[in-house]
């Protein structure tokens, strides 16, 4: 207990008094190079033997706090690993010493703030990490006291003002709770909840889209080493594209959280309410505007007068990609698919990556609604190549396909189309788990339009093999029988 007391009280003070002593000279290893070798040595043995046990209470010494606390004192520019490591000692001091654990973050935030002014680059990429160091201090600030979340708030605030693209998913979910947790507590007005929540949407989809982007060049490197024979290439491919989907995933697992977040906040009503009496402030603000717009078609709000109000003014004052959707989606609500078509055509040519997707995905509706089955197609292909993620574009096919059967007169022919439309969506659950409910109520309707087993037989096929459509679908498929 008074070997433990001592350590606290040898962090606590030391680092509070180190204002004058982050004062170094340019070398890396400060005034006294040999002092510091010595600590890093010291403190990083000891590290990674406590590091070995787990981080195991009784595995820490005295000897590596001390040890850290005069490399992170006279020699901070020594490394990075002061400040990675000295996060988890203050985790472990915070954790055994509830009563001083605004202390220990303060001293957290002294850590992070000198890990910015000695590292602002990383020197993997070469590029700035202050946003995200900035945004990691937020992070353990709303983690450990989650009272603070005015502090956190503000530091998150700075980070994505910063550079939002550096910001990680957890983050961006703790910026998302702490902006809450103003608002509640009537330090914040109820449209930064909106605004935030718009702000952090768009630096989800940029991610979304910039993954779903490495995806594709990925996919066709893959294929072009596969051509060549490149085993090895080809299994260094699949693991980066393995890593890809993963931080597709993380991003998309924020976002429906971020959403879920959102909807205590988000009726309709309340949303148009807030929105119209902003609106009547600045009619012609045009970020106003496309927030407008973007919140009230995500959350299904598209048929109030404020959505057509604003959609016809933002194309007025900024005729745009952005304004083209809202207008597309006007008119696609009231069955003019042409004329929306026109306008979702306009909107493909934004750069937002979530937008780009809707639009190609709600022109490939339209297209549908007007009979042109095999354009529908085309452009729900399109829709899956910006988000190859995205399973919708892939019901849209199977839907095309089912509706198609009459076409075809032989039963074989007409129970491929099912056979297809099923394979369309088998493939949009296996990539989207939040269309699997739907999908599997599509699968169960069309495989009642499977040929019988005695169909088949008399026909010269059999269950297994692979059949070719004609016609406009142009697709190969698998012969089942219905069961």
């Amino acid at each position: 207990m008074k070997t433990k007391r001592l350590m606290m009280i040898a962090v606590i003070f030391g680092m509070a008094m180190s204002v004058s002593a982050q004062e170094v000279s340019e070398s890396k290893y400060g005034t006294d190079s040999v002092a510091c070798v010595t600590n890093l040595s010291i403190y990083g043995e000891a590290y990674k033997q406590w590091e070995a046990a787990k981080f195991a209470p009784e595995a820490i010494s005295t000897e590596m706090v001390n040890a850290w606390r005069e490399v992170f004192l006279n020699c901070p520019r020594s490394s990075q690993l002061i400040y990675t490591r000295g996060e988890k000692i203050m985790d472990y001091f915070i954790r055994t010493n509830p009563a001083q654990k605004d202390a220990y973050i303060d001293t957290i935030c002294m850590m992070m703030d000198n890990r910015a002014q000695y590292f602002p680059v990383d020197p993997k990429t070469g590029k700035s990490q202050v946003a995200g160091i900035m945004g990691r201090k937020g992070l353990l600030i709303y983690t450990y006291n989650k009272n603070r979340y005015e502090e956190a708030y503000n530091v998150l605030k700075s980070a994505v003002d910063l550079d939002a693209s550096q910001l990680q998913g957890a983050y961006i979910d703790a910026y998302f709770k702490a902006t809450i947790d103003m608002v509640n507590n009537d330090k914040a007005e109820k449209m930064t909840i909106i605004n935030v929540y718009q702000e952090l949407s768009e630096v989800l989809d940029n991610n979304i889209g910039a993954l779903a982007t490495t995806e594709t060049e990925l996919e066709t490197a893959k294929e072009e080493a596969l051509a060549s024979g490149d085993s090895e290439a080809v299994a260094g491919f699949e693991k980066q594209m393995e890593k890809n989907e993963k931080n597709i995933n993380i991003n998309k697992g924020v976002k429906n959280n971020l959403d879920n977040l959102f909807s205590p906040f988000a009726s309709c009503d309340d949303l148009i309410k807030v929105f119209s009496a902003k609106m009547k402030e600045t009619p012609d603000d045009v970020t106003l505007l496309k927030r407008i717009t973007t919140i009230l078609d995500k959350k299904d709000c598209t048929d109030s007068k404020l959505f057509l109000d604003a959609a016809v003014k933002l194309n007025e004052l900024e005729p745009s990609p952005e304004a083209s959707y809202s207008l597309g989606i006007k008119f696609f609500k009231d069955k003019k698919y042409s004329e929306a078509a026109t306008f979702f055509e306009q909107a493909t040519k934004t750069d937002n990556n979530d937008r780009k997707y809707r639009a190609y995905r709600n022109l490939a509706m339209c297209y549908q609604n007007m009979g042109s089955l095999s354009r529908a197609r085309d452009i729900a292909r399109r829709a899956a190549q910006v988000d190859p993620t995205a399973g919708e574009p892939y019901l849209i096919i199977a839907q095309l396909y089912a509706s198609s059967a009459s076409q075809f007169n032989d039963d074989i022919e007409k129970g491929a189309v099912y056979w297809a439309a099923v394979d369309k969506c088998q493939k949009a659950k296996s990539i989207d788990s939040s269309i699997a409910d739907r999908a599997n109520r599509m699968i169960s309707s069309y495989t009642a339009g499977f040929p019988k087993a005695e169909t088949i037989f008399f026909n010269d096929y059999s269950e297994g093999q692979s059949f070719n459509i004609g016609g406009w679908i142009g697709e190969t498929t698998t012969i089942r029988a219905r069961k």
